[in-house]
């Protein structure tokens, strides 16, 4: 109701305003035929006085009325005060009245044609109005990405040049988004709302609830709304295609993973398997003929292969947590001696050859971290360096601290990390073949990209790279201090 009674006041303004003008230049216009007549100019010529109020009137006033008004006041004025008789309506001369009615009639066309040309020339400037806003919207919408940002941006941009709140529901998202400091959608009454279907390539995105229009809307503002709204729809399409194709690009690389991880997973099992099965076998077949010695060497190659076919086996469940999202940390204050002792017992054919040497602090240093899963990185570390370092390569595991960190350093003098794979070493699945044969050696696996998950996981970082005077240096850094969001699951 205040909206149509301010409607209303301002139309009677105008009506006003416009009265008063066609009153003032009628009043001047006579004034200006009186002066002139007085002076001896002809009665023919005052009549241009007339017409350039009448034009003068078109000019200051909108619609055909007022100029009509002020051609009929001019017309009897001049027949009031120059045509004979004077001060008299009555009109005596023949050559008078043919006089006023091309007056009335010039005045009549003159000022028509100048409003067209003021309406066309109110059209040409709303044009220009409406294409600029149109080009901010689409210049507006064409770096936004997000369907919320998308949503929020068609809401502002209703709100700002068009003046009316909306709501806004995507049919795949259970949010209601509407416009700052109104009720929410169930507060509301339903009456006055303008619906507007999002409409993207072949499917319906959503709807534009427009509240409070008690009228249609204008051509100007229904264009900039159902521009907002197309804009708006394009940018969600484009969001559900780059949603899609993101998909497929998983899937696809999802599948890729799980076809290395199953050439990765029967290679490294198979190795081992390979072991146990040969020695097994040369000792059921030539037990009689194999000395004490012998027996026990094949025995201690099946016991290995064993272990590190049972830690490929731990490697493939972890992998498989992490793929799933699953992989649970649980820490605790854990001696980095006792972290780095658990780790070399989990593989002793390296320290039976003697080719490991290990450096720990004398002090006593705390860990907050998962004993489990960080033996596990330091094992796969060492068994990666003695797989590949070559076989008379010694192997040095060093800890110490540094800066609020402690450091897990594994090195090796060995051939180094081939520079075709060092920089996607921990992606995963990765293997280097010498000298171009097929099965030369096992391939890096799923180890390395476990030691990375897991210490991510501990908010570490691991790093690879090659020594200066030959070899290879893994080196893990993980935090001495807790994480307050970690704080209350330490156990201590």
């Amino acid at each position: 109701m205040n909206l149509i009674n301010d409607i209303k006041k301002n139309s009677n303004y105008i009506f006003l305003k416009y009265i008063l003008s066609v009153i003032l230049i009628c009043f001047i216009s006579t004034l200006l035929s009186i002066v002139m007549n007085k002076i001896g100019i002809s009665k023919e010529n005052t009549l241009m006085v007339f017409i350039v109020g009448v034009l003068a009137v078109s000019i200051v006033t909108r619609g055909y009325i007022y100029s009509a008004i002020a051609s009929i006041i001019n017309v009897l004025m001049f027949n009031l005060l120059f045509t004979e008789p004077i001060y008299s309506f009555e009109i005596s001369n023949i050559q008078d009245i043919i006089l006023m009615a091309f007056f009335l009639t010039a005045s009549l066309i003159s000022s028509t044609m100048t409003t067209k040309l003021q309406h066309q020339t109110e059209i040409s400037k709303r044009n220009e109005r409406t294409a600029k806003v149109l080009y901010e919207i689409t210049k507006g919408f064409f770096n936004v990405t997000g369907n919320e940002n998308t949503i929020i941006k068609g809401i502002s941009y209703i709100k700002d040049y068009v003046g009316y709140d909306c709501y806004v529901m995507l049919d795949n998202d259970v949010k209601i988004y509407k416009t700052d400091g109104i009720p929410n959608y169930d507060a509301i009454s339903k009456d006055n709302i303008i619906l507007i279907p999002i409409k993207g390539i072949g499917k319906q995105r959503g709807t534009v609830q427009i509240i409070n229009a008690n009228s249609p809307l204008s051509n100007e503002n229904d264009m900039i709304v159902k521009t907002i709204v197309h804009q708006m729809s394009i940018v969600l399409d484009r969001e559900f295609i780059y949603d899609e194709r993101q998909k497929i690009k998983i899937d696809i690389e999802r599948e890729r993973l799980k076809s290395t991880l199953l050439r990765s997973i029967s290679h490294d099992i198979r190795t081992p398997l390979t072991g146990i099965k040969g020695a097994s076998e040369l000792i059921l077949d030539s037990y009689d003929n194999l000395d004490a010695n012998s027996i026990k060497k094949l025995t201690s190659d099946i016991y290995d292969e064993s272990v590190w076919l049972i830690k490929t086996v731990q490697n493939i469940l972890d992998m498989t947590r992490i793929s799933e999202g699953r992989l649970t940390i649980t820490k605790n204050y854990e001696a980095a001696d006792d972290i780095v002792n658990q780790a070399i017992t989990l593989i002793p054919s390296l320290n039976f050859k003697n080719r490991l040497h290990v450096s720990i602090p004398d002090e006593i240093v705390l860990v907050p971290v998962d004993g489990r899963l960080i033996v596990q990185v330091i094992v796969n570390l060492l068994d990666n360096s003695y797989k590949y370092a070559g076989e008379d390569a010694q192997i040095f595991l060093k800890v110490y601290t540094k800066n609020k960190f402690i450091i897990f350093e594994v090195s090796d003098n060995g051939i180094g990390i081939n520079p075709s794979i060092i920089d996607k070493i921990f992606e995963g699945f990765v293997s280097y073949h010498k000298n171009n044969i097929a099965d030369g050696s096992r391939g890096f696996g799923i180890g390395l990209t476990i030691c990375k998950e897991i210490v991510t996981a501990h908010n570490g970082s691991i790093t690879a790279k090659n020594s200066k005077t030959g070899g290879a240096i893994f080196t893990v850094k993980l935090p001495l201090e807790v994480d307050l969001n970690d704080q209350k699951n330490i156990n201590n």
